[in-house]
């Protein structure tokens, strides 16, 4: 092998140890973590600002996706590659009247994904959007359980049971509270805002007790989403923007960390945008109750899955 290649290769395999290395750590130190009030309450200020500063694209006409506020020119390409197929995927970073937001012993993970459905409409979307108890189907391996808890009118309380299988195993009963609202008869939102989200044990077990709540591995202490949904060119736009919150990485790691937990985020990101535009394509096969459901704001609430 020539010598640019085997530098190549050492760099490689560096790279890897370094990424293993840092796994393990991380592994190690989260297991003493706890959730502290003043993370949760920075979290939360993070993402009240962060949904402040977007509030005034909800409305019926003028820009609603991400990309709508982007310069023309990159407006105009970024439609194009949506159009193709492609799924575009952005880290964001909320400010405070310019200054960043500190999170004390946390860490939030801030992103933006959009995908084009060609030949939907809004009211495939929508369909789809409220079938909560397939959300175990449309989105497996990532979703294990869905339940819907209690509905008023456009007011949800669901539960999730999340999965992931690298690059540590991990499973979590996560409950949220979910406000779905018509802007007009183009555009619908979706707002999922994390009440409680709890460790497994053992992440293999689907029925295995819980960590006490903010006392787990830290890898996950809250995820909310914000869907949005736009019928036009012929299909509909579906965009998701996600902010979660996990433990700090410790600053001599977070050079070599960065880059991994940018990738597992990107993963996951575009892992909700795939399976969301397979099953508007294919309802049938991945949300069989999407159009049979009903829409009775007085249906009695379910019990919450056995604890």
């Amino acid at each position: 092998m020539p010598r640019s290649s085997n530098a190549v290769a050492s760099r490689q395999l560096a790279y890897a140890g370094l990424a293993a290395l840092v796994l393990i750590l991380v592994a190690v130190d989260c297991n003493a973590t706890e959730l502290q009030q003043a993370t949760i309450a920075a979290f939360e200020h993070y993402v009240k600002v962060a949904q402040e500063q977007f509030s005034s694209t909800l409305k019926a006409d003028g820009p609603f996706l991400w990309v709508d506020s982007q310069p023309k020119p990159i407006r105009a390409r970024l439609y194009r590659e949506l159009r193709s197929g492609k799924f575009i995927v952005q880290n964001l970073q909320t400010y405070d009247d310019g200054r960043p937001i500190v999170i004390p012993d946390g860490m939030v993970h801030h992103w933006i994904g959009i995908a084009f459905v060609p030949g939907s409409t809004l009211k495939d979307a929508e369909a789809v959007l409220q079938d909560y108890a397939d959300y175990s189907r449309i989105y497996a391996p990532q979703v294990r359980r869905s339940k819907i808890l209690s509905r008023d009118g456009d007011d949800f309380r669901l539960y999730l049971q999340l999965y992931r299988g690298s690059p540590r195993e991990v499973s979590y009963n996560a409950y949220y509270k979910v406000h779905r609202q018509w802007l007009c008869p183009t555009r619908i939102t979706s707002d999922s805002v994390s009440t409680r989200i709890e460790q497994l044990k053992n992440p293999s077990e689907p029925d295995s007790a819980d960590l006490p709540a903010g006392q787990d591995s830290g890898y996950l202490w809250r995820m909310d989403d914000f869907w949005r949904y736009e019928q036009k060119d012929g299909g509909v736009y579906m965009q998701v923007e996600t902010i979660s919150l996990s433990r700090d990485v410790p600053g001599l790691l977070w050079w070599l960390a960065k880059p991994i937990i940018h990738h597992i985020a990107q993963q996951t990101v575009a892992g909700l945008l795939e399976a969301d535009r397979r099953a508007i394509e294919n309802p049938q096969e991945y949300a069989p109750n999407a159009f049979g459901q009903s829409i009775d704001a007085s249906a009695d609430p379910v019990s919450p899955p056995a604890r």
